[in-house]
C-alpha cells in the first residue's frame, strides 16, 4: 500500500504568489490609484497643483473636456502661492422651493469670495441665504423647520438684494450659491466675485497649451516634478480638465522581481522553503518497498524465469530437502539484505533519488552523494536532484 502527498509539486511554485499579490496590489494601486487617470475641476483664471514623481511617470497629457484653454506650467521645485488675480461671473437663476442653485470651483488657501444675487420678486428676500460648501457635498431638498446649515457665511443687507463674503481657508473644491427657504420658486440674480490666489509660474521649466489640441509633457526620471494647471480667464465659467498619466512600465517590472528576490530569502530564511521540501515524504509499506527494490535491480532480467523440473523421488528426494532448505535461508538473508543500505550496510534504506526513484541507501549516505561533486545514482548512474526519506507504516 503506498500514500502520496500531492503538495511538493504544487509548492515548488508557491513561493512566488506573495511577491505576485504584493505586485498585483501596488500597481493597481499606484495605477488606478494615486497616479490613476483623473477629471479635475477648474475655475475662470484659478490654478490647481499636481505632484507627480517621474520613477513611476513617463509622460502627463491634458485635456480640456469644455473646450476652453488650460496652460500646463513644470517645475522641479514646488512653486509659490504669492500671484493673485480676479474674476467676476454673473448668472440668472430659477431657485426652486427649499433648493439651492450655484456654481462649483476650486480655490486655494487665500482666496475671496464675495457673493451678491438680486431677488426678482417682492416677497421672500427675508429667506433666502448664501452658501459655501466645501468638498463634494450636494444639497438635498430641505424642509422649512431647517434652521441650520454647512458652513453659512456672514450675509450684509443691500439696496437691491443681499451680499455675503468668505475666505478661503483650505485648498479644496467649493460650491458657492443661494439656498432657498421659502415655500414658492424664485428667479434672482447671482454675482460672484472672486480674488483668487493662484502659483507663480515664472520659474517653469516646461510649459505647453490645450488651445490646439491635448498637451503632452514627458518627465525626465527620476525626479518628482510640480505640475500647475491654469485655466484661462475668459470668463465660460468653469473648466473640467481630464489627466491621463503614462506608467513607466521597467519600473512596475524591476518592482516586481526586488519584491520576488526578497520573499524567497524570507522564506528561505525561515526555512520554510526546505521544509515543505521535507514534507514532500512518500509512505510505503516495507513490502511493497523491498518489491520495488527488488524490480529495480532486476530491470535487465527477463520477465518469466525458466525454472528447471527436477525430480522429487528417487535417490534426489533426500537432496532436494536439503536444497529447499538452504533456498529458504538464502531467501531471507537476501531479503535482509535487501533491506539495508548498500554503502554502509548498518541503516535501512529510507530513501529514494529524484528524479530516478532509485531506493537503494539510508538517508544519510544519500545526502553525502548529493554533496559529492559527482551527484549520481549508485545503481542506474543518473544524475541525482534530489533526495527524499521514506517512512514505514
Amino acid at each position: 500500500m503506498r500514500t502520496a502527498q500531492s503538495q511538493p509539486h504544487g509548492w515548488q511554485h508557491a513561493w512566488m504568489l506573495p511577491p505576485l499579490a504584493i505586485w498585483i496590489s501596488v500597481s493597481a494601486t499606484l495605477r488606478y490609484g494615486y497616479y490613476g487617470d483623473s477629471l479635475i475641476l477648474l475655475g475662470p483664471a484659478s490654478s490647481r497643483l499636481i505632484t507627480t514623481s517621474s520613477v513611476f511617470v513617463k509622460q502627463l497629457q491634458v485635456s480640456s473636456k469644455d473646450k476652453n484653454q488650460v496652460f500646463v506650467h513644470t517645475s522641479n521645485k514646488k512653486p509659490e502661492l504669492s500671484s493673485q488675480t480676479n474674476w467676476t461671473a454673473s448668472d440668472f437663476f430659477l431657485v426652486e422651493a427649499y433648493k439651492s442653485k450655484g456654481i462649483s470651483l476650486w480655490l486655494n488657501q487665500g482666496s475671496t469670495i464675495r457673493l451678491r444675487w438680486e431677488e426678482h420678486t417682492t416677497t421672500g428676500l427675508d429667506k433666502l441665504h448664501g452658501m459655501v460648501v466645501k468638498g463634494d457635498v450636494k444639497f438635498e431638498q430641505l424642509q422649512d423647520s431647517h434652521t441650520t446649515f454647512l458652513d453659512a457665511i456672514s450675509l450684509r443687507e443691500t439696496v437691491n438684494g443681499k451680499e455675503a463674503e468668505y475666505m478661503v481657508g483650505e485648498d479644496d473644491r467649493y460650491q458657492i450659491g443661494v439656498l432657498n427657504m421659502n415655500a414658492k420658486n424664485i428667479i434672482l440674480t447671482m454675482e460672484v466675485n472672486v480674488s483668487a490666489k493662484v502659483y507663480d509660474t515664472t520659474k517653469a521649466k516646461k510649459m505647453c497649451s490645450t488651445e490646439n489640441g491635448p498637451c503632452r509633457i514627458s518627465f525626465f526620471f527620476p525626479d518628482t516634478h510640480y505640475v500647475i494647471l491654469t485655466a484661462a480667464n475668459n470668463g465660460n465659467g468653469v473648466t473640467y480638465v481630464e489627466i491621463s498619466l503614462v506608467a513607466r512600465v521597467v519600473v512596475y517590472v524591476l518592482i516586481l522581481g526586488v519584491t520576488a528576490i526578497v520573499v524567497y530569502l524570507i522564506l528561505k530564511i525561515l526555512g520554510v522553503y526546505d521544509d515543505a521540501e521535507q514534507h514532500s515524504q512518500v509512505t510505503i509499506d516495507v513490502t511493497y518497498r523491498t518489491s520495488n527494490v527488488v524490480a529495480a535491480q532486476a530491470e535487465t532480467e527477463p520477465l518469466m524465469r525458466v525454472e528447471e523440473n527436477r525430480m522429487s523421488y528417487g535417490t534426489n528426494a533426500k537432496d532436494d530437502k536439503q536444497n529447499s532448505g538452504a533456498y529458504s535461508s538464502s531467501s531471507s538473508e537476501e531479503l535482509y539484505d535487501e533491506k539495508l543500505c548498500c554503502i554502509c550496510y548498518d541503516e535501512q534504506r529510507n530513501s529514494f533519488f529524484v528524479p530516478c526513484g532509485h531506493c537503494a541507501t539510508c538517508y544519510d549516505c544519500a545526502q553525502r552523494i548529493v554533496d559529492e561533486e559527482s551527484k549520481v545514482c549508485p545503481i542506474c548512474r543518473r544524475l541525482i536532484h534530489k533526495v527524499r526519506r521514506l517512512f514505514h507504516i
